[in-house]
């Protein structure tokens, strides 16, 4: 009943919705690329960074700590000399990448080492996979559970939600071609919080 709940959501979405769901994560990814191209660091370590800071961080000020602290690795300042707007692990974590400058993604993603920052790392390098959050675990239940309490998702409910997404996207089709799960979910979120009146 998932994939039909996630796809019924998809159904309410407007025009405008669909269209900046799809493009979310190409944006996200051309931004990346931006600090990459600017400061000679290899794309997906821009990425893991952005993943990374991302916990409890809001696009627009992840993207600009992302920025910050690429710039401040790359200027030879330390770690303390700017601040970002999540956890202090988070912060390290970022720079412990940086520092390790790994060629290939598999090892980014093991040193991200958390399934949300993982998700959200893949999502933006274009991954068939997605983001799951309380927000995307509401939709495929067909629930409105609150988020002000803890939300537990463990792997196994977390892996069984990304497929139910990677499936719903491909029940629908959107200029000729099927979703990628990140899209479905970037989609019915922006939906969600729509009909919900979530701000």
């Amino acid at each position: 009943m998932t994939v039909e709940n996630i796809v019924a959501i998809y159904r309410l979405a407007t025009p405008e919705e669909k269209r900046d769901g799809v493009v979310w994560y190409a944006q996200a990814l051309a931004e990346c690329n931006r600090i990459a191209l600017d400061y000679e660091v290899p794309l997906h370590i821009v990425v893991g960074v952005c993943a990374a800071l991302s916990p409890n961080n809001r696009w627009e000020r992840n993207i600009i700590n992302t920025r910050d602290m690429v710039q401040a690795f790359t200027g030879g300042e330390f770690i303390n000399n700017f601040k970002v707007s999540t956890y202090h692990a988070m912060k390290q974590k970022a720079w412990r990448i940086l520092a390790a400058m790994p060629e290939a993604e598999a090892e980014v993603i093991t040193m991200l080492n958390g399934q949300k920052i993982i998700s959200f790392f893949q999502n933006i390098m274009g991954y068939d996979t997605c983001t799951i959050d309380g927000h995307a675990r509401n939709i495929a239940y067909g629930v409105r559970e609150g988020l002000t309490g803890t939300i537990s998702i463990g792997k196994k409910e977390y892996a069984t939600l990304q497929a139910e997404y990677v499936a719903a996207g491909k029940k629908v089709r959107l200029n000729g071609r099927a979703l990628k799960a990140f899209e479905m979910q970037a989609i019915t979120w922006v939906a969600w919080r729509r009909i919900h009146g979530i701000g």
